[in-house]
């Protein structure tokens, strides 16, 4: 039985899966014979609970779903403390750092490492990156969930590999990061590394390991017991285009959107975009009317001015840079349109994120709802930047 390619054939083949006992069988008879596979997982401050729930009940559903103790895990933190997650429940860690790295020398196989985060940006943490290349040099498989990923990449663990990055972390990993092939996909697996933006896509990705494990008949029971009608693949998109009306855009409308995304810092014409579509530039733009609400000149603007908002709130680049990063000839027309669509000029968001007249950064992706500084934040924005808003869209 194929185990890697036939979990791309996992929801078609459903009804069948569940009308094989003889399939579901074999797929049981092949892990029946493996060592159980054990995870550990460190929690970084301020993790997903989405993303991490996600990925434990895939591993508590294959349990059941081959009628044993496939998987088991624990969480591990950085001194054997509780853990708060970002929407402030807290979980309990089994062990700290220092102590599993002391075990996992002892141990064979070596236990799968995943550092989950949330959408806040991590420290720098020696004692974890020596962790992750000591996995690495196992030959243990490696997980980044959210801002994990960004954890993983800072250890020198993905140089050169394929990793799926939050599209809010997206620009400012590529400039941290340029060795690593950074992709908005909700999950990736390049060789025993696997990442993922968060949120659902933690659920695709754990599918995915289940899957290469058991085979397409246990992830389908998988599926049946999750009620979960929507499963993507590697590669796949890590979110609708922006405003979209449907789910599933027009594949011609998409390619296109590709093709933008690809080519934020230097701006391909329209009609160069509508080139690989085989459709004419009007049949492109009634589509982006009809799905977007807006031309696809306007659209890749949008997509653009969207790049240059989330350097401006998570980096330290020069303005001028940014706006050359984002496809902007001159800084004067970069803070036109900026302040079009955002309501205040660029050097007022870059003041906004850093907490002006705070003892401390302010880091809008980091600090909370409910939290002092960040209602502060929020007042102040509101006094200088009436029509922020944030044209971000879908879900992950």
């Amino acid at each position: 039985m194929k185990t890697g390619h036939s979990i791309l054939q996992r929801l078609t083949a459903l009804d069948a899966a569940r009308g094989t006992p003889g399939q579901y069988n074999e797929a049981r008879k092949q892990g029946l014979e493996t060592i159980p596979g054990r995870f550990n997982f460190y929690l970084l401050p301020a993790f997903s609970l989405h993303a991490f729930s996600s990925a434990i009940e895939v591993l508590t559903l294959a349990n059941e779903a081959t009628g044993r103790n496939a998987y088991s895990w624990q969480v591990v933190s950085g001194d054997g403390q509780p853990v708060v997650s970002s929407c402030g429940i807290t979980i309990s860690s089994a062990v700290g750092l220092r102590s599993e790295r002391d075990r996992n020398l002892r141990s064979n196989p070596a236990p799968v490492a995943i550092v989950c985060g949330g959408r806040s940006l991590p420290r720098h943490d020696s004692q974890l990156d020596a962790w992750l290349r000591e996995c690495r040099n196992r030959r243990a498989c490696l997980i980044g969930i959210g801002g994990g990923t960004l954890v993983l990449a800072r250890a020198g663990v993905a140089e050169g590999r394929r990793c799926a990055v939050h599209w809010e972390q997206f620009p400012l990993f590529r400039e941290q990061f340029p060795s690593v092939i950074a992709t908005q996909a909700a999950f990736e697996r390049d060789g025993e590394l696997y990442t993922c933006a968060g949120g659902e896509a933690s659920f695709d990705t754990f599918l995915e390991l289940v899957g290469r494990d058991h085979g397409a008949a246990v992830v389908n029971r998988i599926c049946e017991k999750a009620v979960t009608c929507r499963v993507r693949s590697v590669g796949d998109r890590q979110r609708f285009p922006l405003n979209s009306r449907v789910r599933f855009n027009h594949k011609a409308v998409i390619e296109v959107i590709d093709q933008m995304e690809a080519h934020i810092g230097d701006p391909k014409s329209i009609n160069g975009l509508v080139t690989a579509t085989c459709l004419t530039r009007r049949q492109i733009e009634r589509l982006f009317k009809r799905e977007l609400g807006r031309t696809p000149s306007r659209y890749y603007l949008e997509l653009r001015l969207e790049r240059a908002h989330l350097l401006l709130r998570s980096s330290s680049l020069p303005i001028i840079e940014i706006a050359i990063a984002c496809g902007f000839a001159s800084a004067s027309h970069f803070s036109k349109v900026y302040r079009d669509m955002y309501g205040c000029a660029p050097h007022q968001t870059r003041l906004l994120s850093r907490g002006v007249g705070q003892d401390r950064s302010y880091d809008p992706l980091a600090d909370p709802p409910g939290n002092p500084t960040a209602d502060r934040m929020v007042t102040s924005a509101r006094t200088m930047c009436p029509r922020l808003t944030f044209h971000g869209g879908g879900r992950l």
